[in-house]
């Protein structure tokens, strides 16, 4: 996929506008391991989770919906980071 934007996190309406709809992922409760992923955006649901999509290299897509813990922020357990520190097209291998 190619990513016209920076910003990893964004609102319902700025991923619309660039033409990302979350509604396209498959929805996972586990991010695939063995593969490589791509970051594509994290899109603010209300203000207690985000949704994370990434993309793997065959062009499948994942949503993984990442609910806020308190002060421990947003936190993508697979990858051991706060979603708020995922930058569009970073790569993962899980």
């Amino acid at each position: 996929m190619r990513l016209d934007h920076q910003s990893f996190t964004m609102s319902f309406a700025q991923a619309r506008d660039i033409c990302i709809d979350y509604r396209d992922y498959q929805k996972v409760d586990c991010l695939p391991s063995g593969i490589a992923i791509t970051a594509i955006a994290g899109v603010w649901g209300d203000n207690v989770n985000i949704r994370c999509l990434f993309e793997d290299g065959d062009g499948n897509r994942y949503l993984r919906n990442i609910r806020r813990w308190g002060d421990a922020g947003y936190i993508v357990k697979e990858l051991g980071l706060d979603a708020k520190d995922i930058k569009a097209g970073q790569t993962f291998q899980l």
